[in-house]
């Protein structure tokens, strides 16, 4: 395990990303331990996290021991795992799950913002990514800008939750810092700048955006939101360049409304908006390739395609499972085995290995009845 990532014995675990998956997926060694634990940000429950995490330790180890891995191996696995948490700070600074990945060759941990649905330990020759999918993929997936004049935050939302993300060391932390004035508006409110400001304002408002743009570009190109006094909203919208910036904000001072637990509900109510209406498109977007032949809703057709690298998009409905495995040689799907494997995962999965995207739906948007949805890069040939 010379190549394990070493992670698990910082007090703050990363949260869960899309390129997480992205590395996931490139194992090819075995066996590959994936834990789930829902847990809680609430600190007087982090005991009943721990034990919760113990047990599955103790799952993955009897699955271990079940499929005769080598004693060795075996003892080294569980090692890993049972080094997560020692620090009793860990447990206090949760979210909403524990994702923990460990094989030979891997050793990830990962804090997630959306709670899995159950405590699980799963041991198989590919680590089992379905709950961190369901993150990372999630239809609503938003951006959310805070600026004042005395400092600058960004964060990472989703359906459930907020988390701020790391700023580069370049990302100016207020006016004066970006001006290099340190006596601009020590004790002023944000709203209580004199049009003579203005130069200084948009020289302000160039730079944070310009460092947002190129140290927090964002592949996945989600919705961003401004929160900012309204006073100031239109001069930062006059002089941004960010392509994602959303023409509605939050129109308050960003960090009373973090101060007041409210910057979450704020922003969603803008970005939820924007994200459904992306959603609906990328939906009538799958329709107007269905009826042009670049489009497929029969899931045996759809794994067949996403092996040979013919799917663009993949649509899965966010509350579908189907047993089952997907042959990677000639896309055949077998649903006579039963177990933790889902056939909609491994659809994603060579969807994923292609260089297309998932996103999960809300059954109510669900194009078909089959689970999923694919817009093809090029028209369906017969099997």
């Amino acid at each position: 395990m010379a190549n394990a990532t070493a992670t698990a014995n910082e007090t703050q675990a990363p949260v869960l990303q899309w390129q997480d998956i992205d590395g996931l997926l490139e194992a090819k060694e075995s066996p590959c331990i994936s834990l789930y634990v829902p847990t809680t940000p609430v600190s007087n429950y982090r005991e009943e996290n721990r034990i919760l995490y113990k047990d599955q330790i103790k799952e993955a180890a009897h699955e271990l021991e079940r499929q005769d891995i080598d004693k060795s191996l075996r003892a080294e696995l569980i090692e890993r795992l049972e080094s997560v948490g020692t620090d009793e700070a860990f447990w206090t600074h949760q979210q909403n799950g524990l994702a923990v990945f460990v094989s030979p060759e891997r050793f990830e941990v990962r804090k997630m913002m959306t709670r899995p649905e159950k405590a699980q330990a799963i041991v198989g020759d590919a680590f089992h990514l379905r709950p961190a999918l369901r993150e990372a993929s999630h239809w609503m997936q938003y951006r959310v800008l805070c600026v004042s004049l005395h400092d600058v935050a960004l964060y990472d939302g989703n359906q459930d939750q907020l988390t701020e993300v790391a700023l580069h060391s370049n990302v100016p932390r207020g006016m004066g810092e970006a001006l290099g004035k340190t006596e601009t508006s020590a004790n002023r409110k944000d709203g209580d700048r004199s049009g003579d400001d203005s130069t200084d304002l948009k020289q302000y408002f160039q730079a944070v955006d310009k460092a947002i743009r190129d140290h927090h570009a964002d592949p996945r190109q989600r919705p961003l939101v401004l929160a900012m006094v309204a006073e100031h909203q239109g001069l930062f919208r006059e002089v941004s360049e960010h392509p994602q910036l959303l023409e509605q904000g939050v129109d308050q001072e960003p960090f009373e409304a973090i101060r007041q637990h409210r910057l979450s509900e704020l922003s969603r109510e803008v970005a939820q908006r924007a994200t459904r209406t992306d959603l609906e498109r990328l939906i009538e977007q799958y329709q107007q390739k269905a009826a042009q032949g670049e489009g497929e809703s029969d899931l045996e057709q759809i794994a067949y395609s996403a092996t040979i690298g013919q799917v663009g998009t993949l649509l899965i409905d966010e509350e579908a499972r189907i047993e089952g495995t997907v042959d990677s040689e000639g896309g055949r799907v077998d649903y006579d085995r039963t177990g933790s494997e889902d056939v909609l995962d491994a659809v994603a999965r060579h969807v994923i290995n292609t260089d297309g995207d998932v996103v999960f739906v809300p059954s109510e948007l669900m194009p078909g009845n089959s689970g999923a949805a694919a817009i093809l890069r090029y028209a369906m040939e017969p099997v």
